[in-house]
């Protein structure tokens, strides 16, 4: 589902690979002897096949291929465009395949060049909007569009709701957002209307019925957000085909509203192709489902991967139940089911098994694998998340020292928040790491902006704390905009002075003047007070100068992780001796995060590590309320569980504490493993590595965590 994002390969699975030597041998046997008669590609790649692959491959008809995590979908998938292009003799021009993401695109052609040639991969293969954008551009008048249209990117598309709303008093209205930001909400339900195949014309009256329907079941739901976003939806696409433009959505709604609703439409493009392939089948939307249905309507012949048992999406409009209800519109269909698993021992998919078997709904298979049990899954249990991280690197290290490399190894957490307990951990231990898909704790915006004010505190006058003034200046507004701030600028060049200093004497607007001084202040009188501790210092000056009540204010989604963030410094600030110590810390932090030209342990989400393999994986934080989410689908929750445990190559390690912000209960997914594929972990003592801290720190440590939970 697009959500107003111009780039979906940042927000979509990498591409699964599955047993990667097929392809590898493939070529390795093309370039030993170039001169000799070489077989058909086909036979050359079936025998790398097993024989469920190479017979969903071969399927004459429409087909549904079932593939397990690490059982090679994307073989199967590539080897039967190859063998309907060698043995059936379909033209590759008359071949459709569609995936997600650009990546996984280039992969599949590469892929079918290495087996057949240069130039024999499809043309028509590539992302669902990729495509949809090419019918677009030959037919713009199916949107109401004309020729050489422009793609809104998601910042232009944004700015355009913007305008509609302050044009209409909604952008600043609490009961449009919810509390949330509320262009972005706007946003959202906009693009979901299109992943629904909602016009600006229909959406009132979808709207209105889907309100009655809540209310008569006694369901929440948000009626005057929804009524306010079909009314934006219609001036905005009014405004798009003003301005001769389509936004994301828009590539596959009028391709596929026009398939649906003109049958000489249908039949000019649906004639066009005697094979329609899709990958990735468990995280199609309603209107790539309908798209593939009307593009494969003249061929009936659909080839689709997938797999229901990861299926982690519905967040982003996913419906997992499409690939649950194909053999009903393909009554006809052949389902093969890929249950050889190439990546992960016996033990880690035992637990994969065990876990995914509590999603009574899923169609259903087994995984096993030739590679022998391996080692038990590890479960580590901590007294609390800063112990959890501690031994986690001690854990790292020990894995490294038995030659493990740094890049075989991941974190995987559910959520990003997590994250930082890990980084200061692995940076502590000198372990090289790699942050995937998110911004390293120390480089975090609110992050700069507490810190840039403890740097001010500690060095008012001096100059070498200008940046720290330029960051804070307007966090929150005070009125220092470029002019304003140039004022000052000159004064403290005229006078040799720093920036704070120069408020004090540079000639400023009455409201800017008042509030700088005040800041001023505020910072000066905390900073100069002995008796406050580095972590007082910190929680003090955010709430001094205001920028913890402005977060607090805030209508963003990430309003609240960004107070948990500052929450976290504040609590990690207790371990060091002085603000140097802490910033020169942040400095090296931010640029260790970044480095990215060694191997390094990668740390990231595990919807981030779809399609990823490690020979270790570490599960930290496995307990009730973040694994399984208390927010999320307990079905897809426990899919999300299976995918992390699928990860894994060779070990697997989960880890729960005792204690995160309160007392805390390993996850049920845990109970399930069976015994046999399980092993505690020795207990080490849960000081092992930590600093040592005087009884009057470890006191002032504990109250102040005991403070800031009750914010």
């Amino acid at each position: 589902m697009n959500q107003g994002f111009s780039d979906p390969d940042e927000y979509l699975p990498e591409l699964d690979n599955g047993p990667d030597d097929i392809w590898d041998d493939w070529r390795s046997m093309m370039a030993n002897d170039s001169g000799a008669e070489q077989p058909p590609a086909w036979d050359a790649l079936a025998a790398r096949l097993t024989p469920t692959q190479r017979e969903a491959a071969t399927h004459p008809g429409s087909t549904l291929v079932l593939a397990g995590a690490g059982t090679g979908k994307t073989s199967t998938l590539t080897a039967s465009v190859v063998h309907k292009i060698e043995i059936e003799k379909i033209p590759a021009a008359r071949i459709l395949v569609s995936t997600f993401t650009n990546k996984a695109a280039a992969e599949m052609t590469e892929r079918i060049r290495a087996a057949l040639g240069e130039n024999a991969a499809p043309n028509w293969l590539g992302t669902f909007h990729g495509l949809g954008a090419r019918q677009l551009r030959a037919a713009p008048e199916i949107a109401g569009l004309r020729k050489e249209f422009d793609i809104l990117d998601a910042g232009d598309a944004h700015l355009l709701i913007k305008r509609i709303m302050k044009a209409l008093n909604l952008a600043n209205d609490p009961e449009t957002a919810g509390g949330r930001d509320p262009v972005k909400t706007i946003a959202n339900k906009i693009s979901s209307f299109k992943d629904q195949l909602i016009t600006p014309e229909t959406a009132s009256s979808r709207i209105e019925a889907m309100i009655k329907a809540a209310e008569r079941e006694g369901s929440p739901i948000e009626s005057m957000t929804f009524r306010n976003a079909a009314k934006i939806y219609a001036l905005y696409q009014q405004r798009l085909r003003e301005a001769n433009a389509a936004d994301f959505g828009d590539l596959l709604l009028w391709p596929t509203l026009a398939l649906m609703n003109d049958s000489q439409y249908r039949r000019q493009w649906a004639e066009r192709f005697d094979a329609v392939l899709a990958d990735e089948y468990q995280d199609v939307n309603y209107a790539q489902y309908s798209w593939l249905k009307a593009m494969a309507s003249h061929c009936q012949r659909l080839f689709a991967v997938g797999d229901d048992d990861q299926s982690i999406y519905g967040w982003r409009g996913a419906n997992v139940e499409l690939i649950r209800r194909f053999t009903r519109d393909y009554p006809d269909a052949g389902e093969f089911r890929l249950e050889e698993n190439f990546r992960s021992t016996g033990h880690i998919l035992a637990a994969a098994n065990a876990v995914i078997a509590g999603d009574k709904k899923r169609l259903g298979k087994t995984l096993f694998t030739n590679q022998g049990d391996g080692q038990p899954i590890t479960i580590a249990t901590y007294r609390d998340a800063e112990a959890e991280a501690l031994g986690l690197a001690a854990a790292i290290s020990k894995r490294h020292g038995e030659g493990m490399p740094w890049d075989h190894m991941a974190v995987l957490y559910r959520t990003n928040v997590l994250s930082r307990a890990f980084e200061e951990a692995l940076m502590r231990a000198k372990i090289p790491y790699e942050l995937v898909g998110d911004v390293g704790f120390y480089a975090r915006q609110e992050i700069k902006i507490a810190l840039a004010y403890l740097r001010l505190a500690t060095h008012p006058d001096d100059r070498q704390s200008d940046e720290a003034f330029r960051r804070v200046i307007n966090e929150p507004r005070r009125g220092f905009g470029p002019q304003t701030l140039a004022i000052v600028e000159e004064e403290a060049a005229f006078r040799n002075v720093s920036l704070l200093c120069a408020l004090e004497t540079a000639k400023l607007p009455p409201k800017a003047r008042g509030e700088g001084l005040k800041m001023a202040d505020q910072v000066r009188r905390i900073g100069a007070d002995p008796s406050h501790s580095l972590a007082d210092q910190i929680s003090l000056l955010l709430d001094a100068c205001g920028y913890r009540q402005l977060l607090r204010a805030s209508k963003a989604e990430d309003a609240a992780g960004r107070l948990e963030n500052l929450e976290e410094l504040v609590s990690l600030a207790s371990s060091f001796h002085s603000a140097r110590e802490l910033l020169d810390h942040a400095a090296l932090a931010t640029n260790r995060a970044s480095e990215g030209a060694t191997p390094a342990v990668r740390l990231m989400t595990m919807h981030r590590a779809k399609g990823l393999e490690f020979d270790q994986v570490f599960l930290p934080a496995f307990e009730n309320g973040i694994i399984p989410s208390t927010y999320g689908d307990a079905d897809e929750e426990r899919r999300l569980a299976y995918v992390a445990l699928t990860r894994g190559k060779r070990q697997v390690t989960i880890s729960s504490a005792q204690f995160r912000r309160g007392p805390s209960e390993p996850s049920i997914f845990i109970a399930e493993i069976p015994d046999h594929a399980k092993e505690r972990a020795k207990r080490a003592s849960d000081r092992q590595g930590r600093p040592h801290l005087s009884p009057q720190r470890a006191q002032a440590l504990r109250d102040l965590r005991a403070r800031m939970r009750s914010f």
